[in-house]
């Protein structure tokens, strides 16, 4: 309950950028746990996933996602700390407002 708790959190926070979507999922070799999946439309924004990834890299703080999506940013929220839901949905509807 706790990891979906998280992904809502960060799913509410980016729901205010516009077009962007979110989706809460289990992927195939995660024993069960949820990870949100964050899509917006990459073409009229100018922001590529892969961009996202850089920006969250280069900020501060540093934050890591879900490695391997090429059209989707991944949010695996069970190797966060209580409270760093907030500080990754903050930083990721800051990037996606942007764009």
């Amino acid at each position: 309950r706790d990891w979906e708790k998280r992904c809502k959190t960060v799913a509410d926070l980016v729901a205010s950028v516009k077009g962007v979507k979110t989706e809460v999922f289990v992927p195939q070799i995660a024993n069960a746990v949820p990870h949100l999946r964050i899509t917006w439309d990459y073409a009229a924004s100018g922001l590529a996933p892969r961009d996202v990834v850089k920006q969250l890299r280069e900020g501060e703080p540093r934050i890591e996602v879900r490695p391997g999506a090429k059209d989707a940013i991944e949010v695996a929220v069970w190797m966060l700390d209580a409270g760093e839901e907030q500080i990754v949905g903050r930083r990721l509807r800051e990037i996606l407002k942007k764009a």
